[in-house]
């Protein structure tokens, strides 16, 4: 009889380590919520519900151009009641779905919490008015990568605007050297054209200004 509970036992044992290692392969207690439309080139808000995070967990909604490439990730904001939201950069024209998930990763990046992915079309007319404290992240992002190959290079079918910074797949923060740079560009043009514009005077403006003459 000892021997038939000693063995009971283990096996119940067994089966607690095999579903708890099950969890950890699949890990499918986030729930993201169902979302109707992203607007072309313009900030949508994605809504989930996740569990409670312990000491070094990260929320975080990870995106993509549907089928394409890599994805990236953005942090989840949180609100009342473990419930988040998160703002994707603008899609592109051409990118007409984006898939998304969201996750809680620990410290390393390990997914420890996850939900199913979804499809969300990017459509014209799907509207979406964001709140003030919505509209300060997306003017301010922070895009994370998954992989060494997305570093240097613009997000992937997403537009540069509210671009700020980014984070490399091994978690090092820093500037977006690619939206930047265009930023710093079309500024730089704009400077050489104010003149023209001010005073009203039809001039031709070349990318760089002449150097002034030398006085005799």
């Amino acid at each position: 009889m000892r021997a038939h509970i000693l063995i009971a036992t283990g096996l119940l044992l067994a089966g607690a380590v095999a579903a708890r290692a099950q969890s950890a392969q699949n890990p499918q207690s986030a729930t993201l919520d169902k979302t109707a439309c992203l607007p072309r080139e313009q900030n949508g808000v994605v809504r989930a519900t996740l569990p409670a995070l312990t000491t070094g967990q990260s929320p975080r909604l990870y995106f993509r151009w549907r089928e394409h490439e890599d994805f990236y990730w953005v942090a989840l904001e949180a609100e009342p009641g473990n419930r988040y939201w998160a703002i994707p950069p603008k899609p592109e024209p051409r990118n007409e779905q984006v898939e998304l998930y969201s996750a809680v990763v620990d410290a390393t990046g390990r997914a420890v919490a996850r939900s199913e992915s979804q499809l969300v079309k990017v459509t014209d007319d799907c509207k979406v008015r964001l709140s003030e404290k919505e509209r300060g992240v997306a003017d301010n992002l922070t895009v994370g990568e998954t992989s060494a190959k997305q570093q240097g290079q613009k997000v992937l079918a997403f537009l540069c605007d509210g671009v700020v910074t980014r984070v490399n797949h091994a978690g090092i923060r820093r500037s977006d050297e690619v939206c930047r740079a265009c930023v710093i560009a079309w500024w730089q043009r704009k400077a050489i054209l104010i003149p023209a514009a001010v005073t009203g005077i039809g001039v031709i403006v070349s990318d760089a200004p002449e150097p002034s003459p030398s006085r005799p």
